[in-house]
């Protein structure tokens, strides 16, 4: 595919329904599956460091702490990530767990990224972005697929796909896949981190059409993974009240998904979509279950030649259970919390095929704070054949979670000679209301030529009621709680360009900048401080790769990625402050196809360091260093 060609790729995580990408009023980025293959990653956030306007660092081997625009972290949440339509975020913190979160990466598609928010279609948590990764119909799938290889993190990678018809059902696929990473080191010295993991995972789906063109999909998931990690500082009710802790713990959990979507007539459409998720971690510091049911209507229709309408209504209920320790609790540790929803988007056409003015709003109703409404405005400007401008406003909620709300966690123990050891604890509060913010966003795309893009994003956001942590009563110096107590704003641009300079190689440069200007109500103590937001992102990154065909059967793909400096961190115990230095990378692909069915790769990770902090978590992982790493794979389809 030349430029112009990926420019018309179909995309719907915008609107709900099919649109090119050229015509999104919003900053939009599509990893597509030869950008996944060419890339030599191995996991679905590794892929996400593509994308401008993402700030994504490894904590540790199983860790990830990934954001769009800003407010990072291991517990990030306020961006929305679901797979084929299925939100996987945890209703305990409203982020999510990564290392539980894959699928065979071909299988996938590709990978729609918005940043900015998509609450008005999506509902709350899609503050600052939305990832809907979407996996290839079963149809595309069709026959073997079978990869070996290994390395020295990614110590083995092994796969299998088969895909056939099913009678007269349609089609279908199923797969299976363990992969087993090895530790890295902790920082500071040549100590093991622990943090070796394997996943095992299987899974299926299913694809019919019939014959009056109405489409249905039944898939499911179910996966299994054995995880290492060290716990420190690791809190004790009883001398030495601190410790350090290596643990293994079981993170299993399986999702079944169906959908049915009908066509009313040559303009309408309804969808309707219904899948549960089962989760379950069992670790040292608190073991969690969650089951979740979500249901979801959708109408779409055209109203005369100017309007396109779609609306939607939606019920989740979620089921959750806590085993609560010294170290953290959630109580009631048995929860059923109930979301219903309802969405109305309509797209006017202003000028025949130049100027578009998209309204909308959702009306979310949460067990937490009530009603929420989250609506949306954006104009998109077709100047030219090649030349698209389109501007924005959006009012996002975050709703709190299940721990802000009723958690505690143990932040240290003050040993006494007279009396009891006094705890200090951070407590959740019914006080703590949703985040807030009002987006303003402008991008403008330009396609000077069928092989040269060119897409700028600039954007402003207004935040009031953000999360900070104050007294949870007067003279309660050991106890503190969440309070709405943070305002300010974020703003920033984001560059994406493509260029084919020949046939046989295609360059893409990536560029990323963000700033803080955060505040606090009533000034009270280092934990509300200004970097404590704004110093978990990094201010510039830079992504510059490159495709190159040697030859029809030989590829060579280079990834070239720049990350600015975070602000120290200090480890809690000692006050010795770690730092988050700036780093440059280098990642190498090479594969070469001997047969037409046979591939074979090499991949270089990480090759101009040996090693290096890429992020460090706020909760009980130590600073952990990120390796060079090399692997081969060879895949055999038939």
């Amino acid at each position: 595919m030349d430029i112009a060609e990926l420019m018309q790729i179909t995309i719907t995580s915008v609107a709900k329904q099919p649109q090119n990408l050229s015509d999104a009023a919003a900053a939009v980025f599509v990893i597509t599956q030869d950008d996944l293959h060419r890339s030599g990653v191995t996991s679905i956030p590794e892929a996400l460091r593509m994308v401008p306007g993402l700030q994504v660092a490894r904590v540790d081997a199983n860790k990830w702490a990934i954001t769009s625009r800003g407010f990072g972290g291991t517990f990030a949440n306020k961006l929305l990530v679901m797979i084929d339509g299925r939100t996987v975020y945890s209703p305990t913190f409203s982020g999510v767990y990564w290392d539980a979160q894959d699928t065979l990466l071909d299988d996938i598609d590709r990978i729609e990224v918005i940043r900015g928010p998509g609450a008005t279609i999506w509902g709350a948590n899609a503050v600052n972005g939305v990832i809907n990764i979407l996996t290839k119909k079963a149809s595309e799938t069709q026959g073997g697929l079978v990869t070996v290889g290994g390395g020295s993190h990614d110590q083995f990678i092994g796969e299998m796909r088969y895909g056939a018809e099913v009678g007269k059902l349609g089609h279908g696929r199923a797969y299976l896949s363990y992969h087993k990473q090895d530790s890295y080191e902790l920082y500071g010295g040549e100590v093991d981190a622990n943090d070796d993991w394997d996943s095992l995972r299987t899974g299926f789906r299913l694809d019919g059409e019939h014959e009056d063109k109405d489409t249905w999909t039944l898939q499911g998931d179910l996966y299994s993974n054995k995880e290492n990690q060290t716990l420190f500082p690791l809190r004790l009710p009883e001398y030495p009240y601190v410790t350090s802790e290596q643990e293994s713990f079981d993170a299993s959990g399986w999702n079944i998904l169906g959908r049915w979507q009908k066509n009313l007539s040559s303009t309408s459409s309804s969808t309707i979509q219904a899948y549960y998720d089962y989760t379950n971690r069992d670790e040292t510091v608190m073991e969690q279950t969650h089951g979740t049911f979500d249901l979801d209507l959708n109408y779409q229709t055209r109203l005369g030649k100017r309007n396109n309408l779609v609306m939607g209504l939606g019920y989740r209920s979620v089921n959750g259970d806590f085993d609560n320790t010294f170290q953290a609790s959630v109580i009631p540790d048995h929860r059923s919390e109930n979301l219903y929803s309802g969405f109305l988007q309509d797209e006017i056409m202003l000028v025949t095929d130049q100027l578009y003015l998209t309204l909308g709003t959702k009306w979310e109703h949460n067990d937490f704070t009530g009603n929420e409404i989250q609506p949306s405005g954006r104009l998109l400007w077709k100047m030219t054949d090649v030349q698209t401008v389109w501007g924005a406003v959006s009012r996002a909620a975050r709703t709190p979670s299940e721990f802000e709300q009723d958690g505690q966690i143990t932040l240290g123990v003050i040993p006494s000679l007279d009396t009891e050891p006094m705890l200090v604890t951070m407590i959740g509060s019914h006080q703590f209301d949703s985040e807030e913010v009002i987006a303003y966003e402008a991008g403008y795309r330009w396609l000077p030529t069928s092989n040269l893009s060119l897409d700028m994003a600039i954007f402003y956001n207004d935040y009031d009621d953000l999360q900070g942590v104050i007294f949870a009563a007067p003279g309660a110096y050991n106890t503190f709680t969440f309070a709405n107590i943070r305002y300010g704003s974020t703003y920033g641009m984001e560059l994406s360009s493509d260029w084919k300079p020949v046939d046989w190689m295609k360059l893409q440069l990536g560029y990323t900048y963000i700033d803080f200007d955060l505040r606090v109500e009533g000034d009270t103590f280092g934990l509300n401080a200004d970097d404590a937001i704004a110093g978990k992102s990094p201010k510039h990154q830079i992504s510059f790769r490159s495709a190159i065909n040697l030859n029809n059967d030989l590829q060579l793909n280079l990834w070239l990625r720049y990350v600015d400096q975070l602000k120290a961190f200090n480890d809690g115990v000692t006050s010795e402050e770690v730092p988050v230095d700036e780093y440059l990378t280098l990642d190498v692909n090479v594969s070469w196809r001997p047969l037409e069915n046979v591939e074979l790769m090499l991949v270089g990770q990480n090759l101009l360091n040996s090693s290096q902090l890429e992020y460090i978590s706020e909760f009980s992982t130590p600073p952990t260093e990120i390796e060079r790493s090399v692997y081969a794979k060879v895949t055999y389809s038939y």
